[in-house]
C-alpha cells in the first residue's frame, strides 16, 4: 500500500501533491511552497518551509526531510539513505545533485550546493571483510557557503561558515571558516574576505542600477522582446501586455524617479528606513536594505524578483 502511495504522490499533478504528503505522510509543508512534476518525498518526518521550491523530478528519501524556508532544491536531484538531511533557509541545492545521506548531512542557512555536486557519507567499493577501509560519517555545511559545480565531498568533512569551494574540488579534509579552497584534495588558498568589497551605500546604489540594466537587457530585451527606454539615471520605462511599467531606483540619497502617472511602478530600494512617499504609495517595492518585499502577484515584480534571486541571490524575503 505504501508503495502504491509513493507511486501516487509520484505521478500527481504539482497542485495534489502538497494534499497528499500532508494527508498520507504527515508532512509540515509551509505557505507558498512549489513541488515540480515527478518529484517525489519520502520520510518518517518531512518539513517543507514557507516558500520552498523542489523542482520537477528530483527525489528525497531519507528518514528525515527538512527544508528550511526559501530553500531550492533543483531538478533530477537525488537524496537518498536512512538519515537526516537537513537544508537552511535561502540555500539551494543545485540540479543534478546527488547526495547519501547514510548519515545525517547538514547544509546551513544561505548556502548553495552548485550542480552535479556530490556528498557522500559511506565509502567503500571493495571488500572490507579483506582489509580494505571503509567510513561512515555525517557531513555538515555552514552557513553563507558557495560549494561550486562538480564539487565532491568526502564522508566526516565539515565546511565551516562563509566559505567559497571552486569547482571541481575534491574535499578531503575540513575547511575552517572564512576561507577559500580549491584543487585535489581542496586546499584554502585565500580568505574569503579577499573577495568581498564593502558596500556603501554609493556601491549599493551602483550594484543596483548594474542589475537593473542587466534585467533589461536579458530578460525584458532578449527573452521577451520589448522595446526598453534607460533614462540616465538607470529607470526602465516599457509596455508589457498592454500597461506603461517604470521600474527604477530609488537611492541612498538624493531625488526620486519623476512620478509616473499612470505607470505600473516598481522600484529597487537602497535607502535605509524607506517609505514611499505620497506619488508612490502604491509602488511595488524591493527593499534592498532589508531584503523584504510584497509577495509577487504582478508579473514584472515576479520576473524581476526571481531575476535578482536567480542571478545575484539577495536572500528576499515576502511581507
Amino acid at each position: 500500500m505504501r508503495k502504491l502511495l509513493l507511486a501516487f504522490v509520484l505521478l500527481a499533478p504539482p497542485w495534489l501533491k502538497k494534499w497528499l504528503l500532508r494527508r498520507c505522510f504527515g508532512a509540515k509543508i509551509g505557505r507558498g511552497v512549489r513541488i515540480g512534476w515527478f518529484a517525489l518525498l519520502k520520510g518518517q518526518r518531512i518539513e517543507i518551509g514557507d516558500y520552498a521550491r523542489i523542482s520537477g523530478f528530483a527525489m528525497l528519501q531519507c528518514r528525515e526531510v527538512l527544508i528550511g524556508d526559501y530553500a531550492s532544491i533543483g531538478g533530477r536531484v537525488h537524496v537518498y539513505g536512512p538519515a537526516t538531511f537537513a537544508i537552511g533557509r535561502h540555500s539551494v541545492l543545485g540540479a543534478e545533485t546527488m547526495v547519501n545521506v547514510w548519515e545525517d548531512v547538514r547544509i546551513g542557512d544561505m548556502s548553495a550546493i552548485g550542480a552535479r555536486s556530490m556528498i557522500v557519507t559511506h565509502g567503500t567499493a571493495l571488500p572490507y571483510t579483506e582489509g580494505y577501509w571503509v567510513k561512515f560519517a555525517p557531513v555538515t555545511i555552514g552557513d553563507r557557503v558557495w560549494v561550486g559545480s562538480g564539487v565532491f565531498i568526502q564522508p566526516g568533512i565539515t565546511i565551516g561558515n562563509e566559505c567559497f569551494v571552486n569547482a571541481m574540488s575534491v574535499v578531503k579534509r575540513d575547511l575552517p571558516d572564512g576561507s577559500v579552497a580549491e584543487g585535489y584534495p581542496a586546499k584554502v588558498v585565500a580568505p574569503m574576505a579577499r573577495l568581498r568589497r564593502t558596500m556603501t551605500p554609493a556601491a549599493l546604489d551602483d550594484a543596483a542600477r548594474s542589475m537593473l540594466a542587466h534585467f533589461a537587457e536579458a530578460r525584458l530585451r532578449r527573452e521577451w522582446g520589448l522595446s526598453v527606454a534607460i533614462a540616465p539615471d538607470g529607470a526602465l520605462s516599457f509596455r508589457f501586455h498592454g500597461r506603461h511599467y517604470l521600474v527604477a531606483c530609488a537611492p541612498s540619497d538624493g531625488a526620486l524617479p519623476a512620478p509616473a502617472g499612470r505607470k505600473r511602478v516598481i522600484l529597487l530600494a537602497t535607502r535605509p528606513g524607506w517609505s514611499p512617499p505620497p506619488d508612490f504609495k502604491a509602488a511595488l517595492t524591493i527593499d534592498l536594505t532589508t531584503n523584504r518585499t510584497p509577495l509577487p502577484r504582478d508579473p514584472i515584480h515576479r520576473a524581476l524578483e526571481g531575476f535578482l534571486r536567480a542571478y545575484y541571490s539577495p536572500p528576499l524575503e515576502y511581507h
